[in-house]
């Protein structure tokens, strides 16, 4: 439902539901720079396609036509525009609405927020969103929460959508015969076809009443998951949002904190440039350690590294846990830093 601001003129900030506490953080940074500086409109990139009321002449569209309704007819010639809880995908029409705006307006009078794509468009002010959002509304752990017990899993590797790249990698876990070798699920909007394999053995989804999006796999932005799954297992394999090989900026969600929080090595299958995102934050990654030699893994590298495995998870545990107590003092520390960027 769209609001009006006295801050803005016309207000397409709506996105997520404002019960959804990710709604809400979203909507509160938003405020923030309202309170800074004047637009005439304000545009929340979340769910563009989704029909919704234009708000002069409430004719039924959506934000990607009203947008440019606005700024060619109805006097439009400021935007503060904002993307935090999803990654803008490699074909996103918002890329193509903002050039328009930029030809008609000025580039300068159009302010980017959160995650955009420097290759395709210009962003103003880089934030951390869900590295915020974790720090607010995640369940608290205490270190001595986290510490492994006798290690039954190779690795863990929570998937809800089933993405392309994610089911490519379950489908490389199954041809290899790696499933056997720790916890592995992914989501389908047909129940049937769920997968969540425990040791090759298909199981039962944790208790979890927060399902997004009809894919039979709880939503878990909160938590690590049942814990006692999260101390059985020695390597998080971090499925993200996207696995852009092409973005000049990485999106990072929810997911790529997890194993900071939760003090275990990872690998991650995501956008271009993430793990040198997070050691330009100061994070230790892990890559070497499984015998990755550059930053972005693909599919192939995470499955010879679960296959060629065949360490002590204890004694690797060991080696490994100050680098992972340090992950987990330098996310809290990065947490207060990128809210007081807002």
């Amino acid at each position: 439902m769209m609001t009006k601001s006295h801050k803005v003129k016309f207000d397409l900030s709506h996105g997520f539901p404002s019960h959804w506490g990710n709604g809400q953080l979203e909507q509160e940074i938003k405020d923030t720079f309202l309170q800074r500086e004047h637009f005439d409109l304000v545009i929340n990139a979340t769910w563009g396609m989704i029909d919704c009321e234009h708000p002069l002449t409430s004719a039924i569209s959506n934000k990607f036509e009203i947008t440019k309704d606005l700024v060619d007819n109805h006097g439009v010639k400021s935007i503060l525009f904002f993307n935090f809880v999803d990654p803008m995908y490699d074909a996103s029409t918002w890329y193509h609405v903002l050039t328009h705006c930029a030809n008609k307006i000025g580039v300068d009078n159009i302010k980017t927020l959160g995650f955009i794509d420097t290759n395709k468009f210009k962003q103003d002010f880089s934030l951390q969103f869900w590295a915020i959002f974790t720090g607010l509304e995640f369940q608290r752990y205490n270190d001595s929460d986290l510490y492994p017990e006798e290690f039954k899993n190779v690795f863990l590797c929570y998937n809800r959508k089933p993405t392309s790249h994610r089911k490519w990698l379950f489908e490389q876990f199954e041809k290899h015969k790696l499933l056997s070798r720790g916890i592995f699920t992914l989501g389908n909007e047909n129940p049937e076809k769920v997968m969540i394999c425990r040791n090759d053995t298909k199981t039962s989804p944790f208790v979890n009443d927060d399902i997004h999006g009809n894919y039979n796999i709880p939503n878990d932005t909160h938590s690590l998951g049942p814990i006692e799954d999260w101390r059985q297992s020695f390597l998080i394999i971090v499925t993200e949002t996207d696995h852009n090989r092409h973005t000049a900026v990485p999106f990072l969600s929810e997911k790529i904190w997890k194993p900071l929080i939760g003090m275990r090595p990872f690998l991650v299958l995501g956008d271009k440039g993430t793990v040198r995102t997070l050691k330009q934050a100061g994070f230790e990654t892990f890559n070497e350690f499984f015998g990755i030699k550059h930053d972005d893994a693909g599919v192939d590298d995470i499955v010879k590294a679960v296959k060629s495995y065949n360490g002590d998870m204890t004694t690797d545990y060991e080696t490994l846990k100050s680098k992972l107590i340090h992950n987990r003092k330098r996310y809290f520390e990065f947490v207060d830093e990128q809210k007081n960027l807002i």
